[in-house]
């Protein structure tokens, strides 16, 4: 077990020495013990160093990774020394007037600072039956979590252009799309099924309308994308009824787990197939796919890969899309269990502590 899974253990851990003061740290509005905040305080610093390793320097990156591995503070003890600093005549005027500026400038922090980012993270009680995650299938380095840096300044393409290699290579492998290949191992005594999810959990500028993903799981693959704004079905390319023009051949069919669903033969001219491609519509606004394995015995290893890229043939792909960004996490729980509270992915206490962070003025 690495450090930083000791601190995260250490973080959940309720039990220790009640704080002294009268300002005390919570998380999740829950008061912490002096065991718990000195945890988080070392499990973000080493974080930040691991991150900053892997080239992720960006204070929102770091800000998203620790709220998911429960390694954050609640920001609202500030608000707290503010109304017993700020008293007497007058000094209400002045305390608003502060608050208003202070959310113009979280508004504005959110749009312009977050960037998307791709992290993996698994529940406690999925960790607590010894699932462990890594980049490469020796499992040289288990973790509990996985992040890596954006793809950025990628251009639209198509998935006629998807490379044939994409599940065959280990960590991340970015071209004109975002690529990663990871695997998740069982190093428990018990039998046990898991369920996992790729949830969509910072976004701009429609990001989500026009980037389609694809999963390898074990070899197989589906992919995915928005539903149509107009029909509210699946964003089918080319559109049905539009027979004129299509794919050639069938993008990556050999590697899917459903070429019948999946793909539509409309022409076949000259010796060539030309073929619609049918993605499977997001399960909702923020989650895109979800998925399940069943008995995973000791020992037993998955692999995933996860491809993002923007559909140039999407009709949501165009120029109102340029400056923005998404980012998307891939979540591991146990079979039946309710996702943890403390997963902070896209709750907005996420980026209201970013911002506080990213005041330099607030800093001791």
């Amino acid at each position: 077990m690495g450090k930083l899974e000791e601190y995260i253990i250490e973080a959940a851990n309720p039990v220790g020495r009640e704080q002294k003061g009268p300002f005390k740290r919570t998380r999740a509005s829950e008061a912490l013990t002096r065991e718990q905040v000195k945890a988080i305080k070392n499990g973000r610093k080493l974080l930040r160093k691991e991150m900053r390793a892997k080239g992720l320097k960006e204070k929102s990156d770091f800000e998203l990774t620790a709220a998911n591995m429960g390694l954050y503070f609640d920001k609202s003890r500030w608000l707290a020394w503010l109304l017993w600093f700020f008293h007497g005549k007058g000094l209400g005027v002045l305390l608003g007037a502060l608050l208003l500026l202070l959310l113009a400038l979280f508004l504005f922090s959110t749009v312009t600072q977050l960037r998307g980012h791709f992290t993996i993270n698994m529940s406690d009680g999925l960790f607590q039956e010894g699932f462990v995650l890594s980049e490469t299938r020796d499992f040289a380095n288990p973790v509990t979590h996985l992040f890596c840096t954006p793809a950025e300044n990628v251009p639209c393409i198509s998935i006629g252009h998807l490379p044939n290699d994409l599940d065959e290579i280990d960590g991340q492998h970015n071209g004109a799309y975002f690529a990663y290949t990871f695997y998740c191992r069982n190093e428990g005594k018990s039998t046990v099924g898991y369920d996992w999810q790729v949830s969509i959990n910072s976004e701009s500028k429609g990001m989500g309308e026009a980037a389609w993903v694809m999963i390898f799981e074990d070899g197989e693959m589906c992919f995915y994308a928005a539903p149509n704004k107009t029909t509210g079905r699946e964003e089918v390319l080319p559109a049905r009824g539009d027979n004129s023009r299509g794919y050639v051949g069938r993008p990556l069919a050999k590697f899917s787990k459903d070429p019948e669903g999946q793909y539509e033969i409309i022409d076949q001219r000259r010796g060539f197939e030309f073929s619609r491609v049918i993605p499977i519509k997001f399960v909702d606004d923020r989650t895109v796919a979800e998925g399940m394995q069943e008995g995973v015995v000791p020992g037993d290893i998955h692999k995933y890969t996860v491809v993002i890229w923007l559909e140039g043939d999407d009709p949501d792909c165009n120029d109102d899309l340029i400056g923005g960004h998404i980012g998307m996490e891939v979540f591991f729980q146990l079979m039946g269990e309710d996702k943890e509270a403390d997963d902070k992915g896209d709750d907005l206490g996420t980026h209201w502590d970013a911002f506080w962070d990213n005041l330099k003025f607030w800093k001791g």
